[in-house]
């Protein structure tokens, strides 16, 4: 009877030992995948602001170099470039190809 009862002892106590290693192996593969998965949410994070940061540099840029191109537009200052380059306005301009469709000769 006592060594009945010693051998279940021991068979308990390795059932005990291999179910505690395989609840801390089940543990450390949950921990290993949340750190992944965290690391991987920070890194999309990181990359959609860098990619908002340069989107906003961008957009800035754009509204300058618009506001530069509707400046150089303006009938004012297309008079104020032609009256110091000494451009004339042109007048009776008579073509080469005159009442002829060249494209299909």
């Amino acid at each position: 009877i006592n060594m009945s009862k010693h051998s279940n002892t021991i068979r308990e106590k390795d059932a005990v030992l291999w179910v505690n290693i395989a609840l801390f192996g089940i543990v450390s593969l949950l921990f290993f995948y949340y750190v992944v998965v965290a690391n991987s949410v920070a890194a999309n994070s990181y990359k959609v602001q860098v990619l908002q940061d340069e989107l906003e540099s961008l957009v800035e840029s754009n509204s300058s170099l618009v506001a530069q191109k509707m400046a150089l537009e303006s009938p004012t200052a297309l008079l104020e470039l032609a009256r110091a380059q000494s451009l004339v306005a042109a007048g009776n301009i008579v073509y080469i190809f005159e009442n002829t469709n060249v494209a299909q000769r």
